[in-house]
């Protein structure tokens, strides 16, 4: 494998491996919260190569993911708003998934694929943009309030049978300003340091 990272839009062949980097990010992070029926029944509903193929051909949907080689390291999934959100605000979007393998954190992966979610939400025309985050996932937390998101609402996310507390969190995109955190739409095919 090569140290450089390589960040694309994702193909379906790439579906195996993308299902393989969510299981294992998954797993990584909030793996020890639940019962082993409870993680299997959310990975195997979740994390298969039929369900990504489903989403990679949704247009809805768009993916990046950071790869060495053919090893993907970690990936973004953007697309409209599906949370729950009371009374949102126009013009909203949603930043789904962010995921990144643990020894690929605190290296500028993650964001790397938070400037390419914004800039391509902001790109669209979207000026509200939200996401869900586990409630007790600490540095997600952090990493996201560092881009200005704020917590929203509180809400329950099944896995399996156990019920998840997430905060939904919320950052207005002023329409008029193109800060340094979002990037020219090809900026996503440079390769940043790691």
């Amino acid at each position: 494998m090569t140290h450089e990272l390589q960040f694309r839009e994702p193909t379906l062949k790439d579906a195996g491996r993308l299902a393989d980097l969510g299981r294992d990010t998954f797993i990584e992070t909030f793996g020890h919260l639940y019962r082993p029926q409870d993680l299997e029944c959310y990975l195997s509903e979740k994390y298969t190569p039929e369900a990504i193929i489903r989403e990679l051909e949704n247009p809805a949907l768009c993916y990046q993911v950071a790869g060495q080689d053919d090893f993907l390291v970690a990936f973004a999934k953007i697309g409209p708003l599906d949370l729950h959100v009371d009374s949102p605000l126009p013009k909203a979007g949603e930043i789904k998934q962010l995921y990144v393998r643990e020894p690929f954190t605190g290296k500028g992966v993650g964001k790397y694929l938070m400037s390419w979610a914004m800039s391509q939400l902001k790109l669209a025309g979207l000026e509200n943009l939200y996401l869900s985050v586990f409630s007790e996932n600490y540095r997600a937390i952090r990493f996201y309030q560092n881009y200005g998101f704020k917590k929203h609402s509180e809400y329950h996310y099944p896995v399996g049978e156990h019920l998840d507390l997430e905060w939904i969190m919320h950052l207005h995109l002023d329409p008029f300003i193109f800060g340094p955190e979002l990037s020219d739409q090809n900026s996503i095919t440079e390769t940043p340091p790691v």
